[in-house]
C-alpha cells in the first residue's frame, strides 16, 4: 500500500474486485477510499446515458447486442446503471470522472450534472478533442480532461487549447519530461491504468498525481 501525495481514481469502479461499471463496483471503490471514480458513458436506443465501456453488452453482462440498439428497460435488467444512478452513488463520497465513449447530446449531459449540482466538481474525459470542444461550448465551468495513449510534443498545447485542466496519459506515454511539459502548461497529469505498486511509485516520482487503477486499495492518501 502506497502513502503519497497521489490519489486513487477507481477505474470503472473497483473493477479488480467487482464487475466493472456497476453500482457494486462503485460502492466497493468508495469502501476502499478512492478519491475519484471513473466510469464510461454510452447511450441506449431510447436516449438514456448509461455506464458501459464496450459498444456491446456481451463482455460484461449476460446479454448480447449493441447498447445503442437496446432500450433502457432492457439494459438496466442487465445490471448497467444510468448516468443519474452512477452520479447518485458516487458523488456524495468521491469525484465522478466520466469518460465519454460516443458523441452525446452535450446539453443533456450538462443538464444532468446541473441537476446533481456537479457541473464544477465532476471531470469529463475524452480522447476526442472535438467532443471536449463541444462540451466547453455548452458549459464554461465543467472541468475537462484530455486522454491520450500516445505522446506527441503538441499534446499539452492541445489540452490547454481545449481549456482542459488534466492530461490523462497511458503508462506507455509517461515520462518525467512529459509530466513536466504538462505542468508547464498548468496541467495536472493522471496516469492509466496502473495496478502494480512499482509502476505506481515510479509514476508518482515523475509528478503524476491521479492514479487510475482497478485496485484503489493500493493507494491511501494522507
Amino acid at each position: 500500500m502506497i502513502r503519497k501525495t497521489i490519489f486513487s481514481v477507481a477505474h470503472r469502479g473497483a473493477s479488480a474486485y467487482a464487475p466493472e461499471n456497476t453500482l457494486t463496483a462503485f460502492e466497493e471503490a468508495i469502501r476502499l477510499e478512492a478519491k475519484a471514480i471513473e466510469f464510461d458513458l454510452r447511450m441506449t436506443a431510447d436516449g438514456v446515458m448509461v455506464a458501459l465501456h464496450d459498444e456491446t453488452v456481451d463482455r460484461t453482462t449476460s446479454g448480447t447486442g449493441k447498447v445503442a440498439e437496446l432500450t433502457w428497460d432492457h439494459v438496466r435488467q442487465l445490471g448497467i446503471p444510468s448516468l443519474s444512478e452512477s452520479l447518485a452513488a458516487i458523488a456524495p463520497y468521491a469525484r465522478p470522472v466520466v469518460d465519454v465513449k460516443i458523441e452525446l447530446p452535450w446539453d443533456e449531459l450538462i443538464a444532468t450534472l446541473l441537476r446533481f449540482k456537479l457541473e464544477k466538481s465532476v471531470l469529463i474525459v475524452s480522447r476526442e478533442t472535438p467532443w471536449l470542444a463541444a462540451i466547453r461550448k455548452v458549459s464554461r465551468d465543467v472541468p475537462l480532461g484530455l486522454a491520450a495513449r500516445h505522446w506527441h510534443e503538441k499534446l499539452p498545447d492541445f489540452a490547454r487549447g481545449l481549456d482542459a485542466e488534466i492530461l490523462l496519459l497511458h503508462t506507455e506515454a509517461l515520462g518525467p519530461s512529459r509530466v513536466s511539459a504538462a505542468a508547464a502548461q498548468g496541467l495536472e497529469t493522471w496516469a492509466w491504468t496502473l495496478n502494480e505498486v512499482s509502476v505506481i511509485a515510479a509514476s508518482a516520482a515523475m509528478g503524476v498525481t491521479g492514479i487510475v487503477t482497478d485496485r484503489p486499495d493500493l493507494i491511501r492518501t494522507r
